[in-house]
Parts: structure tokens; sequence; C-alpha cells
């Protein structure tokens, strides 16, 4: 029987992923609503499949998903967020998901996506399909945002949420000099000079993390 973990911080949610999973079979399900628990659970047994959303409590979804991806006989991971593809979508696979969905999407889109990855393939919607397609044509423009290194991005992420430079530094294990330079760099990529315009940048563009 394979093994589901589903990582999301509202009992609603994971409630439903498993309704709509059972349709398919039997799955041994395990649940997380937290970075911690989440920790907790992938220590205590392997895991064939894991649901994941961005937001978790604790940790960006995406670092945790890099972490999961760099232990030995790593699971699938099926990214669900209330993001669009075209947000966090490429940086989902870059850090090694099998897949990317987003919540505003049908039961059926979710159910193809864990059908495929079940059987060792990989999800990529047709939205997402013309996302990454667009990055290899001559005319596209690129958004600033897209130009930013993952560690950038990390950043950016915790500036737009309220994180001080040393809680930044701690988080991420860098020093308070570096993240400063990091803040600096990716400013400059955005064309903003103030937090407040980068905040606004963000909104602008979808990057701001939304709690479903």
């Amino acid at each position: 029987m394979k093994r589901v973990l589903i990582v999301d911080d509202h009992q609603l949610m994971r409630d439903a992923y498993k309704h709509a999973m059972m349709t398919l079979g039997s799955y041994e399900f395990g649940e997380a609503g937290t970075y911690q628990e989440a920790q907790d659970m992938m220590a205590a047994q392997s895991w064939d499949v894991v649901i994941l959303d961005v937001t978790i409590p604790g940790r960006n979804g995406l670092d945790f998903l890099a972490e999961m991806k760099a232990r030995p006989h790593a699971p699938a991971v099926l990214v669900c967020s209330g993001h669009d593809e075209s947000v966090y979508g490429v940086r989902a696979f870059k850090a090694g998901a099998a897949g990317y969905v987003c919540k505003s999407a049908g039961t059926g889109e979710f159910l193809k996506a864990i059908k495929e990855i079940l059987v060792g393939q990989n999800y990529i919607s047709p939205n997402l399909a013309q996302n990454l397609a667009a990055f290899v044509r001559s005319d596209f423009q690129e958004q600033p945002h897209t130009t930013l290194s993952e560690r950038e991005f990390q950043v950016l992420r915790k500036l737009i949420n309220g994180d001080a430079i040393k809680e930044i530094a701690s988080d991420l294990s860098l020093s308070s000099k570096t993240v400063s330079t990091y803040r600096v760099r990716l400013m400059e990529k955005l064309r903003v000079k103030s937090l407040p315009e980068l905040v606004q940048y963000c909104i602008q563009h979808g990057l701001m993390e939304k709690t479903a």
C-alpha cells in the first residue's frame, strides 16, 4: 500500500485530499500541519508521495521540499498551492517537485497529477507548460523577480513576511552582513528603493504568500 504524507496547515484541505484520493484506491495517510510535525513524520517512516503546501508554519514549503529531496530515498512531492504556477511553479520543479497544482484547480486535475506521480511520472499542467515554453521563446520578456537567485528569493520572502535581518540570518544560517548584501542585490534587481516599495512590487506580481 502506498504511503502518502499530506503537509498542509488546514485540516479541511487535508481531509479534501484524502477524500479525493480514496476514489482511486487504498492508501496509508499521514498528516502534518506544521514544519516540525512534517519533519517528525519524515523521520518516523518513509513515504512514497508527499502533498505539500507552499505556506506551512515554521518553514516555507519550497525550502522543506529541497530538504526532503536531499534525503536518501526521497519521496515524490506534489506541491499544492494557493499561488498560480507563474509564481512558484518553475521554482518548485527546480527544487525537485514532481508536480504542481493550484488549489483553485478542480479535483480532476489534482487526481490526474496524483495518478501520474504514483506511477513515477511528473505532472505539468497546461498553464505551467505554457509558462515553461515562454522561457525558451526569443521574444520572452523576463520579469525582474525571475532573475533572482534561489537564496535571494528566500531572503525576499522573509523580508516581505516582516522578518528582521537578524532573524533571516539565523533562519538561513548566514551572517547578518551576508543577508544585508542579498537585500541590496535583490532590491537593485527589482528596481525598488525601500521595503514598502518591495512589498508593493510583490503584491503587484502575486508574490505575497497566501494562507490557503
